[in-house]
């Protein structure tokens, strides 16, 4: 008779668990961005420098194929970019403490991240669709005029920007600044991997997939109260990533 209870009782939490584990039905990450249209040299020249990004942990949610930016020019030739990564979700299951412990994981489920494991939860309401961080890079001009990163800020653990300098950007991969996440709430600040094989999993970007952030994919995701390294429009300056529209819009109004 035992036995047969807990069968039932498997059979009736299984669905659930799965659905806790899986849940795919709620993921989200903009579409695939259309063709590129005609590019300023100096969008050319963001487009072209390489960022990766990367989690020293494993957790639930898929890192978006295109990395989202935009950039600001700066006194002194400076150039500020800051880039949006998206991931489909925000969910602690994953080869973490989190997930052996179970109870944590699920626990976060429940409520933040799942509303009774199969709806939106907390986590869409506060913030909105997948999940979306931010990064930003400094760049300065180089003896030949190109684009050198020197600095750059992401959020730690605690959702505080802080600042990262050259020598950690660049300390997974000599030639492309790396961030990365140390924990499941991707948060891009990480710390602890001594080399780039320390990584759960990484993505570079470069030209090609490296794109002005458009105001289809800022307003459905609701970015502008997210990511809040990546805001460098926030310094003030000239905005890169809308030129292109703006020239467009100029060329055809003469």
């Amino acid at each position: 008779m035992l036995k047969k209870r807990h069968a039932a009782m498997f059979a009736i939490s299984a669905p659930v668990l799965l659905a806790s584990v899986g849940g795919g039905h709620l993921s989200a990450l903009p579409p695939a961005p259309g063709l590129r249209r005609e590019r300023t040299l100096e969008q050319i020249e963001i487009e072209a420098q390489p960022v990766c990004i990367g989690s020293l942990v494993s957790s639930a949610g898929s890192l978006g194929d295109i990395l989202y930016y935009r950039a600001v020019r700066e006194g002194d030739g400076r150039v500020a970019v800051g880039y949006f990564a998206f991931w489909s979700e925000e969910r602690p299951w994953g080869n973490n403490w989190l997930t052996w412990s179970v109870l944590p994981a699920l626990g976060i489920d429940l409520v933040y991240s799942r509303s009774l494991l199969v709806a939106p939860g907390l986590q869409r309401a506060l913030y909105g669709l997948g999940d979306v961080e931010g990064a930003s890079i400094e760049y300065a001009r180089d003896h030949s005029g190109s684009l050198h990163a020197e600095s750059g800020s992401a959020d730690d653990d605690d959702e505080r920007t802080v600042p990262i300098s050259r020598e950690e950007m660049f300390a997974l991969d000599p030639t492309r600044p790396t961030f990365y996440s140390d924990i499941w709430t991707h948060q891009l600040a990480g710390h602890g991997a001594h080399r780039r094989g320390d990584l759960a999993y990484v993505r570079c970007y470069g030209e090609g997939n490296i794109r002005p952030l458009p105001e289809s994919v800022s307003s459905t995701f609701r970015v502008e109260g997210r990511a809040g390294p990546a805001h460098v429009e926030q310094l003030g300056g000239t905005r890169l990533d809308v030129e292109e529209a703006s020239q467009r819009l100029a060329r055809v109004g003469r």
